[in-house]
């Protein structure tokens, strides 16, 4: 009788157990190693749940659970290019990371809320680390994202499901990979990515941009000015960022940042670099020479006014010889005034009501008689693109995004590489996501492409020449200024 009774616990025991442990001969067909940084910095539990049943038995455990704290940084396990989940119902926000033997790395449950709440809201600003998206490349041990608790885990402890499957997508446990993964306490910088310019490292106040050709060759250079919380640097750079030139447009104090435009003002056939601060300085604008040397300075409005200004050339008086063109930043009025470069006024004329102070960005372009100088709102109006002609008359209007989108834009205008095409407009919000979209004059939609994620919102600059078209992260961006050439003619691989 004891006996029978002894054997009754064990086979009691037994079938308990087969519930919650996996076979040792499945488990073995499912052991692999593979070379990994440990997905997660910080400290996290876990032990080899895969293959646990999970559903009542209906499914089994496909990875490992790693339980932690929200906001925990996940890094990539490896080198690969990576595919973003944003997000799906079942598990939330997450990565895929594919790496060169065709092995695919999941993390899922990636954080979906506010830093110190559970509102479900945080979207993938506080989901993705910057360049985490579609088709972006990514190396062992840099931030990708942050530990939540996403999709169907949100009544459970954050915690990172990681899953590591083979070329034909069966799952292998990542026991053993993680138990060897190495270790580390800092993520590794990010590389550089696809057709995209650094021009001041890991600084993250941004870059105003312009680009024209400033010397004899067929070649488009890049005019770059710091965004705030920079110093009044100026950077002239190739299409695959070789510095040119670069110099200080203004004191080493003026931290505002510096907008730039370029424009031949005397008919030599060499751009110069016009420049004017961005904020919290003198509306004093520069002039430089392709050499980045000094020729000329006005004040484009009252000395008293520190809200920045936005400037751009164009020759609207057909005498060979560009002006400048200069609108008010934040906190002036809609006054759009245009230069000769001895500060000579030329044009003076209002784009929106006189009332709105939110300030205005300015571009423009002119061949012959056929001028078109088109502004954008800043923040706190509807995102109503105006397009004047060299007496400062209205001749089109159109609304660039949404009406409710009352963020502000940023505008450029050039024609296509033909000479007989028309001008086309481009914009991008100066606060909001990065949606770049490009118009015909009377305000047709011809495309839209997403220069970075759509979830990251910030501020953002546009410029277009002879149809190609440059996007920097702004001011705001909490990412280092990133210069990067789109692609409206192909399905990006950053557009979702």
């Amino acid at each position: 009788m004891k006996i029978f009774k002894l054997l009754s616990k064990v086979t009691v025991l037994f079938v308990l157990l087969s519930m919650f442990v996996v076979p040792l001969e499945i488990k073995a067909a499912t052991w692999e190693t593979r070379k990994i940084i440990f997905p997660v910095i910080g400290t996290v539990t876990y032990y080899d749940d895969f293959g646990a049943p999970r559903d009542g038995g209906a499914r089994s455990h496909e990875g490992n659970d790693l339980m932690g704290k929200k906001m925990l940084p996940l890094v990539a396990a490896v080198d690969g290019r990576v595919n973003v989940s944003y997000p799906q119902e079942t598990w939330g926000y997450s990565v895929t990371i594919r790496d060169e033997d065709d092995y695919t790395y999941h993390y899922l449950h990636i954080n979906n809320d506010h830093p110190g709440t559970d509102d479900g809201t945080g979207d993938g600003m506080f989901a993705y680390a910057p360049d985490v998206n579609d088709g972006m490349e990514v190396v062992a041990g840099q931030l990708i994202g942050w530990m939540g608790d996403s999709g169907n885990a949100e009544t459970t402890t954050a915690h990172l499901h990681f899953e590591i499957r083979r070329p034909d997508r069966s799952p292998i446990s990542p026991y053993n990979s993680l138990k060897a993964a190495t270790k580390i306490t800092t993520p590794i910088e990010r590389p550089i990515q696809d057709d995209e310019i650094l021009p001041f490292g890991g600084f993250e106040g941004g870059a105003f941009i312009a680009a024209g050709n400033l010397d004899s060759d067929s070649g488009t250079e890049i005019v770059i000015g710091a965004g705030p919380g920079g110093g009044p640097h100026v950077k002239v750079m190739n299409e695959n960022g070789t510095i040119v030139r670069d110099f200080f447009a203004y004191d080493m104090k003026m931290t505002g940042g510096v907008d730039v435009a370029v424009g031949d003002l005397d008919d030599d056939g060499k751009n110069e670099i016009i420049t004017a601060p961005a904020s919290k300085s003198q509306p004093l604008v520069k002039i430089f020479n392709s050499a980045g040397e000094k020729t000329g300075e006005f004040m484009a409005y009252d000395p008293k006014f520190l809200g920045g200004v936005n400037v751009t050339t164009a020759d609207i008086d057909d005498d060979d010889k560009a002006e400048i063109i200069t609108a008010p930043g934040k906190g002036g009025g809609p006054h759009i005034r245009a230069f000769k470069p001895d500060g000579t006024e030329v044009l003076t004329f209002f784009a929106y009501d006189g009332a709105f102070a939110g300030g205005v960005d300015i571009a423009a372009y002119a061949n012959g008689d056929d001028v078109y100088i088109v502004t954008a709102p800043g923040p706190g109006m509807p995102p109503t693109v105006k397009v004047f002609d060299e007496d400062g008359d209205m001749t089109e209007e159109f609304d660039s995004y949404d009406s409710a989108h009352m963020g502000g834009v940023r505008v450029s205008i050039s024609r296509a590489s033909s000479r007989r095409s028309r001008p086309q407009i481009v914009t991008v919000p100066l606060s909001g996501g990065p949606q770049a979209k490009r118009f015909s004059l009377s305000g047709t939609l011809q495309g839209t492409d997403w220069g970075f994620e759509q979830w990251w919102n910030a501020s953002w600059d546009i410029t277009i020449y002879q149809s190609k078209i440059y996007m920097s992260s702004n001011a705001n961006s909490k990412r280092r200024a990133s210069v990067r050439l789109l692609d409206f003619r192909t399905t990006s691989t950053r557009s979702r």
